[in-house]
């Protein structure tokens, strides 16, 4: 059986400064979601794990900032 996966997820703002995300499946197709929207994040949760590459694109702090 065939068990679909994320193999990647890709975060960026798209328009009017939404967080977005392209959300890479092991059957080649590519969701787009709104990375906010908790009810559409949660249909995808069981098909993430540790496994999966996370790319977050949106601008960010230094790392010594957060310390």
């Amino acid at each position: 059986m065939f068990e679909k996966h994320v193999i990647a997820i890709r975060i960026y703002y798209g328009l009017n400064s939404t967080p977005m995300a392209d959300l890479r499946m092991n059957d080649g197709v590519v969701e787009h979601i709104q990375w906010n929207d908790i009810k559409a994040r949660k249909n995808f949760e069981p098909m993430i794990n540790g496994y999966t590459f996370v790319y977050d694109e949106r601008p960010k702090r230094k790392w010594e900032e957060w310390l």
